[in-house]
């Protein structure tokens, strides 16, 4: 089958590396979905919990499951190897006991952090520098290029972690990067990292036919668990350190498009994070201060708050990818992010009237 997989157009062997993973995810996670159940892998409601029944928690089981089978098709083209396969799996293994267990946060961010250097280590691409900010040229990391990548995939394995807050947000959020990563690997001529990007995306969206809420389907059939949240973010984070070693014919994304192109996770959880430090809580504390608390509180319900975060991420994306493209100083790109930072700050800080507002302007557009 591989061999034939590669001897196919480029054209067809996409289409077939877009359909097999969508078709594979949807059935490993319904087949998975009864034997959840009777095990108890299921999210019950109560706390901070506010949905209705038991839903199984089997979401990023099947990605992972479907993800794996996939990349094993693509060969020998994929660039995803062994090593980032065992990371993702020890995520996943880890983030399903944790859905059974509620596992300590320390344990979790070890455990993370171990999955880091095993998806980096092997691969020898690091974050060597953070780009030309200051007009003067890239400003190198040197010795600390290892610790900041390691750093870099656990913060952004959290930060999707964190989105997974209203059904579809997290999977909806990380498809509209992955459109833009598959975007800049085909502009730099990298066919393999957009094959395995669009393989991303079709588990993505195979999960999303379960979780995301539309006008059929009244409330999520599966979450993707800490287990689904956690191989997300660690795969983005992988494809983000690989996309500016990704051509060597044209210039690739530097890391402030990059940036720009992750979008609202990480401006999420950088700002919140820093805000609890400052409050003296714990970084990983749980709130209801998130952006999708924010929409949600003012009267969008789920889905609605889903879409318009998507729509944003897919904007914000827009600016990074458009800046690169049309030749965007990286210290303008820089500047921008800093701006947009700090917005989101001051968004979170005034969450309250910001909620307030959006909720009047919902109710005068909104039939009665």
């Amino acid at each position: 089958m591989n061999t034939m997989l590669t001897q196919l157009p480029v054209l067809t062997k996409t289409a077939v590396l877009a359909v097999v993973p969508l078709l594979l995810t949807l059935a490993v996670i319904q087949v998975l979905i009864k034997p959840a159940r009777r095990i108890g892998l299921v999210d019950r409601p109560g706390g901070r919990k506010e949905h209705d029944g038991e839903i199984p928690l089997i979401g990023g089981l099947g990605m992972a499951i479907a993800l794996i089978l996939s990349v094993q098709l693509a060969e020998p083209q994929t660039l995803i190897g062994l090593n980032v396969l065992g990371g993702i799996a020890l995520l996943v293994v880890v983030g399903v006991l944790d859905d059974f267990l509620d596992i300590r946060a320390k344990t979790k961010l070890l455990v993370q952090a171990i999955a880091a250097m095993l998806i980096v280590l092997p691969s020898g691409v690091y974050i060597t520098h953070v780009g030309d900010i200051l007009g003067i040229g890239n400003i190198s990391l040197g010795p600390l290029a290892l610790p900041f990548t390691v750093f870099a995939v656990v913060g952004l394995i959290n930060a999707v972690n964190m989105a997974d807050g209203a059904d579809g947000l997290a999977a909806g959020l990380t498809s509209t990067t992955v459109v833009w990563f598959i975007a800049c690997a085909l502009v730099v001529g990298n066919q393999s990292m957009a094959l395995d990007l669009v393989i991303l995306l079709a588990v993505t969206v195979g999960f999303l036919c379960y979780n995301m809420r539309t006008p059929l389907r009244h409330k999520a059939a599966v979450f993707m668990g800490d287990a689904g949240s956690m191989m997300l973010g660690a795969l983005l984070a992988w494809f983000a350190i690989q996309l500016p070693h990704s051509s060597t014919a044209l210039p690739p994304p530097p890391p402030f498009a990059i940036l720009w192109m992750l979008g609202l996770p990480v401006l999420d959880t950088v700002v919140l994070m820093i805000r609890r430090m400052l409050q003296g809580r714990s970084p990983f504390s749980a709130g209801r201060d998130h952006m999708h608390h924010i929409w949600m509180h003012a009267g969008f319900s789920p889905g609605e708050t889903t879409l318009l975060l998507m729509l944003l991420n897919a904007l914000i994306g827009l600016v990074g990818f458009a800046g690169w493209r049309s030749g965007v100083p990286e210290w303008a790109l820089a500047l921008g992010y800093v701006g947009l930072f700090a917005i989101q700050a001051s968004i979170t800080q005034h969450a309250w009237v910001v909620s307030k507002w959006l909720k009047r302007h919902h109710c005068a557009r909104t039939p009665q």
